[in-house]
C-alpha cells in the first residue's frame, strides 16, 4: 500500500467530470516518466538537463525518447545511473538546436526524474565532444519533476497574458492521435479555447497570448486558469516567461484536489514576494482555506470565495504576519476539488526578477526523492571571462501537517561521476515542529559542497516536501519543484560513505610581486566550501573577500602582500586543514630577471612567423607612436622570444637610453645577473627585428646590433611598459602558469 496520508478532513469525490484523488495519485513503481517541455533552441539559448536519482540497490538502465515538435521521427538515447547515485544528462546530445520536443524516460530500476532548463547567452562549458562554449549570463530557469502517467485532462491554476507570456506545452507519447482542447478561464469568467489534433508521437505549443488576443479582443493584461482535455492520454506543462526572457517558470498540470500543501513560501520585502493561485472548475462557487505556517506553527488563515469556472489569487504582502518570513502553506476546501499553485518572485524595486513556480502537492508522505541538488560551484556554469561564478544553492523545505513532531532522515547520494560507484554521500536528520516548516540546507553540510547530488528522505510522519535552487550573485537564477513520493516497498536508504578527503595540488602562477594582489588558482579535488574555505600565504592569513571558491577543483586567491621569499599554503576547507610542501608562492620583484642568462641564437625565423601571422602589423610598424598598430609587430616579437626562451628578460629599447623614446624596430635582451633589476637597465643585447624600417616594403630581420650602439654610445635601455598597457600581454602565461609579463600585473 501507497502510505500517503490526506492533511485536511474533506468528503467523498465531488461530482465533477475530474478523477477522484485517490484515483489519481495511485501507487508508481518509478519505472515511466513523461515530460511535455523541451527545447534546445539556439535563440537564447535553452540548455536543457534531465536528472536521474537512483534510490535503489540496483543499476538503473534507462532508455530517453524524445518526442519533435517539427514532425520528426522520435530519437531515442540512453545511460545508466549507479546505485545510490544521481546522474544528469545534457539533451543537447540527442536534440541538439532543437526548439520543441517532449520526452518519455523508461527505466529498470525505481528512479526520480526531473528536467531542468536554463538559458540566457552561450552554451554551457561541457567541453568535447558536444559542446565547447561557455554560458554569457544563464539568467534564468526552471525545472519540473516528471509524470508517471498520461492523463486525459490537466488543469493548472496559473496563466497570465501581457506583462507574461504562457505557453502550453502538449506530448501525445501514444500510438494514437489526440484530440486535444486548450481551455483558458479568465478571472472574469470569460472563456478562450483551442483545439487540434496532435499525431502520434509528437508534441505542440501554445501561446496563450495569441489566443486570447484573437478571442476575446486585445488588452493590457489577462489572468487565467487552464485545462486541457484530450480523447487518448497525453501529458501537459505549462510554461511561462517575462521581461524578455529575464525570468520565467514552468510546471505540470495536475487532477482538481481537495486539498493542496506547499513546503515553500517566503515573503521579504525588495527581494521575495510569494502569491497563491486558486483555480475553481466548478460550476458552483466554492470557499478555500488557505494557511500559512512558520517554524513555530499557524502565521495566518486566509479564506477565499471562488467565483465558478473562475480563479482567484492570494498575495502573501498584504499580510503584516507574513512579511519577513519564510513559511508553509495548505489549502483546503470543504470537499470540493479545486486546483493551487504557489508562485515565487524575486524582487528588486519595481522590478520583477526571476521566480519559481510548482503545483500543490496533494498528500503528505512517509518518503520522498528528488533527482536535483547543487552546491557551489561547476565548470559546465561558469565562463573564465565573467567574474560571476554562478555558486549554486539549494534548500529542501519540509512541511509538518500533523499534531506530532517530524524526525526527517535526509540522504543525499552525490552525482556517480564523482565517485567509483556505491552509496558516497552524507546524511542528515532534522526534527520539524508539529503544524510547522522546515529546511535542509546543503550549504551547512561539508561533504556536498561544490558537489551535485541526488537528495531522498525518511520521516517518522507523514509530510510535505519541495526544493527550491537559486544561483549567481544577487540570486540571478532560480527554480523549484516538488519531491516525488516514493513507495513504501522501497527499501529503508542506505547509509552513504563520506565522499574522498580534500586534496590541495597545485598554485598558478607560483610567483608574484611582494606588494600583494597577484590573482592565483589553486587546484585539487573537493577543496572548496563558500564561504568556510580559508587561505593562508605563511602565516598572512587571505581576507574573506579575496577567496573565491570557483568549483570542487579550483579557488581563486588574491596575494596577500608580503616580504620577498617563498611562502607555504594553507588551505582550510570542509573541516580539513591542507598542505602540500610542492604548492608554494614565491614573492619576486616583478621586474627582476628570472633564470640565468642565455646564449641568444639566430631568431630570424620566429620574426618571419610573426611577420607573416600579423603582416598588417609590420607594414604600420612606421607609424607615430600610439597610433592603431604602430607598435604590435614589436610587442608580439617579444612576447614569442619569451615563449620560446621561457623568460621575462625580453623587453622593448627605450631609444639611445632615453626612458620614453621608444624604439619602434629594435628589441632587447636583459644579460645581467638573475634576480636583479631590469627596467631601465642597460645590460641588454640590442637586435634589430625589421629590415627596411619606414621604407616602402618593411619585412622580418634579425641582427645583433649590440656592439655597434654601444660603440656608438646610443645603447638602450630595458622596459614593457607600454605593452602592460594591452590584456593580451598583461594575461598571458608560460606552460607552467606563471605570467608571463609579471610586470604588467
Amino acid at each position: 500500500m501507497f502510505r500517503a496520508v490526506r492533511l485536511a478532513t474533506v468528503g467523498v469525490c465531488a461530482a465533477v467530470s475530474f478523477l477522484c484523488a485517490d484515483q489519481a495519485f495511485a501507487q508508481s513503481d518509478l519505472k515511466t516518466w513523461y515530460f511535455a517541455e523541451g527545447s534546445t533552441a539556439p535563440v537564447l539559448p535553452f540548455e536543457q538537463e534531465i536528472l536521474i536519482g537512483n534510490p535503489t540497490a540496483e543499476t538503473a538502465v534507462v532508455k530517453l525518447r524524445f518526442f519533435p515538435q517539427d514532425g520528426g521521427a522520435p530519437i531515442e538515447g540512453g545511460l545508466e545511473v549507479k546505485p545510490y547515485s544521481r546522474q544528469g544528462v545534457n539533451a543537447r546530445q540527442f536534440m541538439p538546436n532543437n526548439f520543441g520536443f517532449s520526452l518519455e524516460v523508461t527505466s529498470t530500476a525505481s528512479v526520480v526524474v526531473e528536467r531542468s532548463m536554463y538559458w540566457g547567452g552561450g552554451l554551457f562549458n561541457y567541453g568535447a565532444p558536444y559542446n565547447t562554449g561557455a554560458p554569457i549570463d544563464m539568467r534564468a530557469g526552471h525545472n519540473a519533476v516528471g509524470v508517471n502517467a498520461l492523463q486525459t485532462s490537466w488543469s493548472f491554476a496559473e496563466g497570465s497574458a501581457g506583462f507574461f507570456d504562457t505557453y502550453v506545452l502538449v506530448s501525445n507519447p501514444g500510438a494514437t492521435p489526440a484530440t486535444v482542447q486548450v481551455a483558458y478561464l479568465t478571472s472574469t469568467g470569460e472563456h478562450a479555447v483551442v483545439s487540434e489534433v496532435i499525431p502520434a508521437g509528437q508534441r505542440r505549443t501554445y501561446f496563450a497570448n495569441d489566443a486570447l488576443r484573437a478571442q476575446l479582443g486585445a488588452r493590457a493584461q489577462y489572468d487565467f486558469a487552464i485545462e486541457v482535455t484530450s480523447d487518448v492520454g497525453v501529458v501537459a506543462e505549462r510554461a511561462m516567461y517575462w521581461n524578455g526572457f529575464q525570468g520565467g517558470h514552468a510546471t505540470v498540470g495536475v487532477t482538481p484536489q481537495p486539498a493542496w500543501l506547499f513546503a515553500e513560501g517566503a515573503q521579504f520585502d525588495n527581494a521575495l514576494s510569494t502569491y497563491v493561485l486558486l483555480f475553481n472548475p466548478n460550476a458552483t462557487a466554492i470557499t478555500v482555506d488557505t494557511n500559512f505556517y512558520g517554524d513555530s506553527g499557524v502565521l495566518q488563515t486566509v479564506s477565499q470565495t471562488i467565483a465558478p469556472r473562475s480563479r482567484a489569487q492570494i498575495f502573501a504582502g498584504e499580510y503584516d504576519t507574513l512579511r519577513g518570513k519564510s513559511f508553509s502553506i495548505t489549502s483546503a476546501s470543504t470537499g470540493a476539488l479545486f486546483v493551487a499553485e504557489r508562485a515565487v518572485y524575486k524582487v528588486n524595486g519595481p522590478t520583477l526578477g526571476e521566480g519559481t513556480v510548482t503545483a500543490g502537492i496533494p498528500k503528505a508522505a512517509y518518503k520522498w526523492g528528488f533527482a536535483d541538488g547543487q552546491e557551489g560551484g561547476f565548470v559546465q556554469y561558469q565562463n573564465p571571462a565573467d567574474p560571476d561564478r554562478r555558486l549554486f544553492t539549494s534548500y529542501y523545505l519540509v512541511l509538518n501537517n500533523t499534531d506530532t513532531p517530524a524526525t526527517v532522515r535526509g540522504v543525499f547520494y552525490i552525482e556517480q561521476g564523482d565517485v567509483a560507484g556505491g552509496a558516497v554521500g552524507v546524511e542528515h536528520t532534522l526534527v520539524v515542529n508539529p503544524r510547522s516548516r522546515g529546511t535542509f540546507a546543503p550549504q551547512l553540510l561539508p561533504g556536498l559542497g561544490n558537489q551535485k547530488f541526488a537528495a531522498f528522505f525518511e520521516s517518522t510522519v507523514p509530510v510535505a516536501m519541495e526544493r527550491a535552487v537559486y544561483w549567481g550573485n544577487g540570486i540571478k537564477g532560480a527554480h523549484a519543484s516538488t519531491g516525488t513520493p516514493l513507495p513504501d516497498a522501497l527499501p529503508a536508504l542506505l547509509a552513504p560513505t563520506a565522499p574522498a578527503a580534500p586534496t590541495l595540488a597545485g598554485i598558478s602562477p607560483s610567483k608574484g610581486s611582494p606588494s600583494g594582489g597577484t590573482v592565483v588558482t589553486l587546484t585539487g579535488t573537493g577543496i572548496g566550501l563558500g564561504n568556510n574555505t580559508t587561505v593562508a600565504f605563511g602565516s598572512t592569513a587571505v581576507p574573506a573577500a579575496n577567496i573565491t571558491v570557483n568549483n570542487a577543483n579550483s579557488i581563486s586567491v588574491v596575494a596577500p602582500a608580503s616580504g620577498r621569499g617563498v611562502a607555504g599554503i594553507i588551505v582550510n576547507t570542509r573541516g580539513v586543514e591542507l598542505f602540500n610542501p610542492a604548492v608554494t608562492f614565491e614573492y619576486v620583484d616583478p621586474f627582476v630577471a628570472m633564470g640565468a642568462p642565455v646564449a641568444i641564437g639566430d631568431n630570424y625565423g620566429l620574426v618571419a612567423s610573426v611577420g607573416n601571422a600579423r603582416r598588417f602589423d609590420l607594414i604600420f610598424s612606421c607609424t607615430e607612436h600610439g597610433a592603431p598598430n604602430s607598435n604590435n609587430f614589436m610587442f608580439e616579437v617579444v612576447a614569442e622570444l619569451r615563449r620560446r626562451y621561457q623568460t621575462n628578460r625580453w623587453g622593448l629599447n627605450w631609444k639611445r637610453g632615453n626612458v620614453g623614446d621608444l624604439s619602434q624596430d629594435i628589441v632587447n635582451y636583459y644579460n645581467g645577473p638573475e634576480g636583479s633589476q631590469m627596467r631601465n637597465s642597460t645590460q641588454v643585447r640590442i637586435y634589430d627585428i625589421i629590415g627596411g624600417h619606414c621604407g616602402n616594403n618593411p619585412g622580418p630581420f634579425w641582427v645583433d646590433q649590440t656592439g655597434a650602439t654601444r660603440a656608438a654610445g646610443t645603447v638602450g635601455r630595458w622596459t614593457t611598459d607600454p605593452m602592460c598597457r594591452q590584456a593580451r600581454y598583461r594575461d598571458a602565461k608560460f606552460n607552467n602558469g606563471d605570467w608571463m609579463f609579471p610586470e604588467c600585473r
